[in-house]
Formats: C-alpha cells, structure tokens, sequence
C-alpha cells in the first residue's frame, strides 16, 4: 500500500469510526426509550441493562454500518478536496478515479464483517436480548408487587402479599381465574415467583398453605392443605405484548430462513423468505457500493460539508427506496428473488461507475 492509500484510508477511518459509534448510541438509545417501562424497571440493575444493548449492538450494526462508511468516506475523501490535495494529486498525473482503490478496498472488509455480523451474531444477539427482556419482565413483576397491595398486572391472576422482602412473600393470597370454568383460590404462608423453564411463563411457588377449587362444569368444589406447590402462570401473551423483541425476523439464520421458503406451501411466502434471505446478504454488500460513490460525490461537491452530508443522505435514501421497490418486485415474481434486494446495489454501482469514468474522461477538472 502506498503513502497515499495509508494517508487516504486513515482520512477515511477516523469519520468512520466516530459516525459509527454516534449512530450506533442513537439506536440503542431510541430501543431503550421505547421499552423504558421494561428496561428502565425497578428490578433491572445497569449489568442487565448493559448486558441487552450488547446484544442488540450486531443488529443494529447492520443498518449503520453501510451509512457511517459512506459517511466516513466522503468525509475523508473531501477533506483532501477542501484543502485541494485532489487537485494536487491530479496535477502529478494520478487519476482522481484512482483514489476509489481504498474506499473499494476498506469497503470489501467492513462488508465481510458486517456480513459476519449478519448472518452469525446477529441472530443469536437478537435471540439473546429477546430471552434477556422477558426475564427482566418477570423480575419486574416479582419487585413490583408491593406489601397491603392487590397486585393485578397478571392476565386471570390477582395476587396479595401482607409483607415482601427480596422477592419473597409472607402470608400471600392467589386469586387465578386463567380457567374461568375453574377458578382457584389459594392461601399461604410464603411464596415467590420465579421462571417456569426456557419458556414464557412463570412459576408460582407456595409454601405451607391451602388452596380451593371450583369446578363449575361438575359442580364440584375442592379444597386441600399443602406443603408446597406450584402453579404456572400462562404470561407468555402478556410477555410478547411487553417485549418489541418478539416475532423478529432477523432472529432467524440463513439455514432457518432457507427452511422456511422450502417449507412454505405457497410460492408467494417462498419468495418472501427466500428475498428476505437475499435482503440479509445484499445489506452487507451497499457497503462496497458505497465505497464506489464516495469519491464522485466527494470530488465533485462544490458546496463544501455540506454538500458532502447531503449527497450522502440522499445516496441513503435512494438506497432503501429501490430497495423497497426491489423486494415488492421480488415477492410478486416480477424480478428474481436474489436480484430484487440487490437491485440498489446494481443501480447505485452503475451510477458509481458512469461518475468515476466521467471523473476519468475530465482529469483534473474533475476535482472542484
């Protein structure tokens, strides 16, 4: 690598690396707002905290990635075009065309990587954080039930405890009206709450107590002393309404998302899934894309920064738009399922391409 590549690619990493970062505490930030009921609850600590927004960072990765290396990009890039080192460079006899080495290049590796990201963590950090949301949910519940309060946030499910401490209760009352065939009472003396497996629900445990049952269909009633027991509290419906998590399509790898399309019965849903599968490999692929507009838009920008930020909102923007506009295309048969979510990229990489070969044709002039 040249003194110039070297010199170009740290001009190029620094915006890079900063946009990143800022995008990316934007994002976590709108998420954690948007559940703040949940996220910002008396029974979630800062480690439970931390711990969801590391595993949302590969997703969100995945949608700023390709816009802060445009970002970067032309920031740095531009930089050398204010301070007229393009025009220097063009005066030595190098094509301003040539400057697109490093932008591609840097470009091919951030693209592998968010690749990697996409279609490796990004599942699992997404399946993560949605388990991590629902456990934070149901420690919610369990800080939230107050001593002397009627506690009715549970769906069918009334609950009383005369004191609590450390997530334990003294002498609580359970009024579940899940079944309204059978309603039950129960009375004891402690009893705590606590995840019922790897699923939604949660396990009511109660010690030393009674319980009553009627069972209006018999016309029976029933009534037993106990040592211990459990009742599961079906929540998973009450959970999936609190968790913006849930139903994420971006949880699935590629091998589940290819099980699906082969799965589907109607070729409609095939082709959803199957563009949705290429959706996933082409995002990371707009960041090579990028890297071939960065210097068009950066040597020819006559209105300084600001030019350079709004060329590359507008690259942004016409991005999703065909993107959009690919898929529809894509899930109706119209185009092939791999070419409609890559049909920005095949649109955006010819534009590049005429603007860098006009940068060519123009030489020096090219540079403002």
């Amino acid at each position: 690598m040249s003194l110039l590549d070297r010199y170009l690619a740290r001009e190029i990493l620094l915006p890079f690396l900063a946009g990143l970062v800022f995008l990316t505490q934007i994002l976590l930030a709108t998420q954690i707002l948007a559940q703040a009921d949940v996220l910002l609850g008396a029974g979630v600590s800062a480690l439970d905290l931390f711990r969801v927004a590391a595993d949302l960072v590969p997703h969100f990765l995945g949608y700023v990635l390709p816009i802060a290396f445009l970002l970067g990009a032309v920031v740095g890039v531009g930089r050398l075009a204010e301070d007229r080192e393009l025009v220097a460079v063009s005066a030595a006899g190098l094509s301003p065309a040539r400057l697109a080495r490093v932008p591609l290049v840097l470009g091919l590796a951030v693209a592998a990587l968010a690749l990697w990201l996409g279609l490796g963590l990004e599942p699992a950090g997404l399946r993560a954080a949605r388990l991590r949301v629902n456990d934070l949910i149901r420690k919610n519940v369990t800080s939230d039930v107050r001593a002397g309060v009627f506690y009715e946030d549970l769906p069918g499910v009334t609950l009383y405890a005369e004191s609590t401490r450390g997530g334990r209760w003294q002498h609580v009352l359970i009024s579940d009206r899940t079944d309204p065939a059978a309603p039950l009472l129960a009375l004891s003396e402690g009893g705590r709450l606590e995840p019922a497996g790897e699923g939604d629900d949660l396990r009511l445990v109660l010690d030393r107590g009674e319980v009553h049952r009627e069972e209006l269909r018999a016309e029976e009633y029933v009534a037993a002393r106990y040592q211990r027991a459990t009742i599961t509290l079906g929540i998973g419906a009450a959970l999936s309404d609190r968790n913006r998590l849930v139903g994420s399509p971006f949880e699935l790898g590629p091998g589940e998302i290819a099980a699906r399309a082969r799965a589907a019965r109607d070729p409609g849903e095939a082709r959803r899934w199957w563009a949705f599968l290429h959706r996933r490999i082409a995002g990371p692929l707009a960041i090579v894309v990028f890297g071939l507009l960065a210097v068009p838009i950066a040597g020819s920008r006559r209105g300084g920064r600001a030019f350079g930020y709004a060329a590359t909102l507008v690259a942004v923007v016409a991005y999703y738009a065909v993107l959009r506009l690919g898929e529809g295309l894509a899930q109706r048969g119209v185009l092939t399922v791999w070419l409609g979510p890559n049909l920005p990229n095949v649109v955006l990489a010819l534009a590049g391409a005429a603007a860098l070969l006009l940068m060519e044709r123009r030489g020096a002039g090219a540079v403002r």
